[in-house]
């Protein structure tokens, strides 16, 4: 089941680059740099109790992501793990201001995520696009600063398709960072944002009000019918991370992803990883652990990934040539 499942062509829209760099590529940065690295603090487990305790593990794999060459070599090294997983389209996310401790401008952090899609698409028969991350414990200001960045400088925009909004949430995230939603919109920013993954139905409500194409996680939407109807209606999809919300306890159990009611209801979603190495998990992994619980078909998989290609901020010319190379039937 694993290798027919790896042979289907996937694409994955929600993986954060800091988030999904593999062991190896940690231990060999680690000695490169000659920096110390806590092995047993760069994954979580079934024990992690909260989002809060999750995302504590991206302040150890971030110290040996601060230079130009770590950065090209991260995206390689993510791009090489979603070949082996069947994805023949990634777009991976990464917030600039995290990358800064060593000196490196936003500018160069982000030429640097460029330069690895590059080498990575020379590589591997993935298409690589890359998103590019505000932080919500950042101020407004902080985040406009960053997207300026994309919109005076055009030589990136063929591969910084996009912008997002990452970080915790609360009921008041959405008006809070309203000012740095709507810069993006205003700028024909494509957007996706992070809302309803600790429970906030009110913030996916506030997301889709401002402008966004797509929502990331937005799990405890499903439990909200109006809502549902909402997402379908404005025609925004739900960027699902199942291992992921299982461990930052957004859902208890992966029943509570309820794919059949998603596919009832025509609401538009995807299967993604989220963050690979943090959560010790492959998009293969992630449709194994839904198939296994009869919550999707094989059937369904080239279904939703052709679909969610809809959703992709790549270019219009490249979404006909994956479409007619891996999902024409």
């Amino acid at each position: 089941m694993k290798n027919t499942v790896r042979e289907i062509p996937k694409i994955e829209l929600h993986c954060h680059l800091d988030g999904s760099v593999s062991l190896a590529y940690i231990q060999a940065q680690a000695e490169e740099q000659n920096i110390a690295i806590d092995i047993d603090k760069i994954s979580a487990d079934a024990q992690c109790q909260s989002l809060v305790e999750y995302l504590v593990c991206f302040d150890e794999i971030l110290k040996v992501m601060q230079t130009e060459k770590s950065l090209v070599d991260s995206v390689v090294d993510v791009v090489s793990q979603a070949h082996h997983d069947g994805i023949k389209y990634i777009e991976l996310r990464f917030a600039p201001k995290l990358h800064l401790d060593k000196g490196l401008s936003v500018l160069e952090v982000i030429s640097a995520a460029v330069q690895g899609a590059i080498k990575a698409e020379a590589t591997y028969p993935v298409v690589v696009r890359l998103l590019v991350c505000g932080m919500k414990h950042h101020s407004n200001e902080e985040n406009i600063e960053v997207f300026q960045h994309i919109l005076e400088h055009p030589s990136l925009q063929e591969y910084v398709v996009g912008v997002d909004l990452a970080g915790g949430e609360d009921d008041n995230t959405m008006p809070e960072f309203a000012d740095s939603i709507t810069f993006a919109k205003a700028h024909q920013l494509n957007l996706t944002l992070h809302a309803g993954e600790c429970g906030c139905n009110k913030n996916v409500y506030d997301a889709i009000k401002l402008g966004a194409r797509r929502v990331g996680h937005g799990v405890s939407s499903i439990k909200d019918a109006q809502l549902l109807e909402t997402l379908k209606t404005e025609d925004v999809l739900l960027e699902i991370c199942p291992c992921s919300n299982l461990q930052t306890k957004a859902i208890q159990h992966i029943s509570e992803i309820d794919i059949p009611l998603l596919k009832k209801l025509d609401v538009p979603f995807l299967i993604n990883t989220d963050n690979r190495g943090v959560t010790q998990t492959n998009l293969v992994q992630e449709y194994l652990l839904l198939l296994d619980n009869q919550l999707l078909t094989l059937e369904d998989i080239p279904v939703i990934n052709k679909r969610a290609l809809k959703y992709a901020f790549v270019e219009p010319e490249i979404k006909s040539q994956l479409i007619e190379t891996y999902f024409k039937s």
